[in-house]
């Protein structure tokens, strides 16, 4: 009876090693080939895994050194942000003391000129009226200090 090309595969393949293991026990330099590449692929897969350590090992090395330099950096931020509030809050201050200021002498502005707008109209009424005129008020007596 002739077996199946399917189970010819499975008998193949189901244990590779078994047949070369068979092999070496019939024949001692097999064995040792055998032992010296199952020896160097041992000590190939050591040296792969001690790479892989150390080269994950530098990766982390490197993350943390970038998160201490991430966290300096957004200490040195928080720090400017801080301090940019502060002057900003004290810009504010000035400017609301700045725009009362103005609110004030504007009106100051606006009272001198009234006054100014009314002597105009006096001498002019007097002038046409041929009165003489009277003596203009000093603006020091109010004390508007302009």
């Amino acid at each position: 009876m002739a077996a199946s090309p399917s189970s010819m595969v499975s008998a193949m393949t189901a244990s590779p090693s078994t047949g070369s293991d068979e092999a070496a026990g019939r024949d001692p330099q097999l064995a040792a080939v055998t032992a010296e590449r199952k020896r160097k692929r041992k000590e190939s897969n050591r040296l792969s895994a001690q790479r892989s350590r150390a080269r994950k090992q530098r990766q982390l090395d490197e993350l943390s050194s970038q998160v201490a330099a991430l966290r300096a950096r957004n200490g040195a931020m928080a720090a400017a942000a801080h301090d940019i509030q502060r002057r900003c809050a004290a810009v504010r201050a000035e400017n609301a003391l700045l725009e009362a200021m103005n609110l004030e002498l504007g009106m100051r502005l606006q009272s001198l000129t009234e006054m100014i707008q009314v002597m105009e109209e006096a001498a002019m009424y007097q002038q046409f009226h041929h009165q003489p005129q009277p003596q203009l008020l000093d603006a020091n007596m109010y004390n508007y200090n302009c």
